[in-house]
């Protein structure tokens, strides 16, 4: 279900065999915004990216067309990177390798144009799939723990490099992440999840105004986010 500024999901309920997951969750997450989803392991936050990209059933939730970056990189192992980012876009296909390029050239990945996926390393394949993320036409850009397994200098310029397109483009985003730091950098809305026999529930629920320029360890008004987080989720 969705309304003109939000995208709700509603009474949703998962179950794997005797683990419940969600029973009659219920979600909204604001259109043209990203909202990144804290919680400890198995709270549901890779389950509920699949509902919203319609993997999973959801009642009378109709899914948006929706780009997936998942935590594997799912790459063609058949195709070069760059025609693993070329075959995603509409166009001539000049055209389509010319924009491929640029997003290699932007995730630091020119050199690696011509690689097929086997000979990548992980964070190079991981980076490409970012990128492809990235450059899909969608509505809805689904991203599970994105920069994992990146050195933490690059986590860093690969954020900055995401904020940049995200700021042009501007699409609903829903970004799970265990990095409370990535969370502040990148987030308008910050959800926790927690697990319980039950199924999971949102336990907090906060949206970050601060502009994502003066986003910085130091800054108030994230030192004080960061602690309220880190404090809230030791204890999870």
């Amino acid at each position: 279900m969705e309304s003109n500024d939000m995208i709700k999901i509603q009474n949703l309920s998962v179950k794997f065999d005797e683990n419940v997951v969600f029973d009659n969750f219920s979600v909204t997450f604001p259109k043209n915004k990203i909202t990144c989803v804290l919680g400890p392991s198995g709270s549901g936050k890779t389950t509920l990216l699949k509902a919203l990209a319609g993997l999973i059933p959801c009642g009378e939730f109709l899914p948006p067309k929706a780009a997936f970056v998942f935590q594997d990189h799912r790459l063609l192992p058949y195709l070069t990177a760059l025609d693993n980012l070329a075959i995603v876009l509409d166009g001539k296909k000049e055209e389509r390798r010319e924009r491929a390029k640029r997003a290699l050239t932007d995730m630091e990945l020119s050199e690696a144009a011509d690689l097929y996926p086997p000979q990548l390393s992980g964070g190079m394949a991981q980076r490409v799939a970012i990128a492809r993320g990235l450059l899909f036409d969608a509505d809805l850009l689904l991203m599970d723990e994105p920069f994992k397994g990146l050195d933490l200098a690059l986590q860093e310029r690969l954020i900055k490099y995401f904020v940049k397109y995200w700021q042009n483009s501007r699409r609903t985003t829903v970004f799970v992440t265990h990095s409370i730091l990535e969370a502040i950098l990148v987030a308008d809305k910050i959800i926790v999840l927690d697990k319980a026999e039950q199924g999971a529930a949102i336990i907090y629920e906060k949206d970050f105004t601060l502009p994502r320029e003066e986003r910085a360890l130091g800054v108030l008004e994230v030192d004080a986010l960061r602690k309220e987080l880190h404090d809230l989720l030791v204890t999870l």
